[in-house]
């Protein structure tokens, strides 16, 4: 699934307590999203809207303007059935730092998050 989408993240928002990114493709009425609460082990993806799905791990790599998500087989046919991802987004310098820690937080003792250097 390519996604051109708005992004957000927080590594704690306040209102949910959790740290989440959120990416909306208004073209597609789209949208995709990670959060993780700080007693949880598990990562919440979740699709299209409120389509939810629990995982251990999966993984993301984060770009200066791109997020590549591969979900593993069995959580992807329990959403709708996509195993990757590749969301495109504009964003400034601060709102790519709080991505980036919010993606950290997300994936905090877990294997999986890959942050490339721009």
């Amino acid at each position: 699934m390519i996604l051109n989408a708005i992004i957000s993240g927080s590594s704690h928002d306040p209102l949910y307590e959790m740290a989440l990114i959120y990416c909306f493709d208004e073209s597609k009425n789209y949208c995709f999203s990670l959060t993780r609460r700080p007693d949880s082990k598990e990562i919440e993806i979740m699709v299209v809207d409120q389509v939810n799905e629990r995982v251990e791990t999966l993984a993301v790599d984060l770009y200066r303007n791109q997020i590549q998500a591969k979900i593993p087989p069995e959580p992807a046919k329990k959403l709708d059935g996509h195993e990757k991802y590749i969301i495109g987004f504009q964003v400034d310098d601060l709102e790519f730092k709080n991505i980036s820690a919010a993606l950290e937080k997300i994936f905090d003792g877990k294997p999986g998050l890959t942050v490339h250097a721009f």
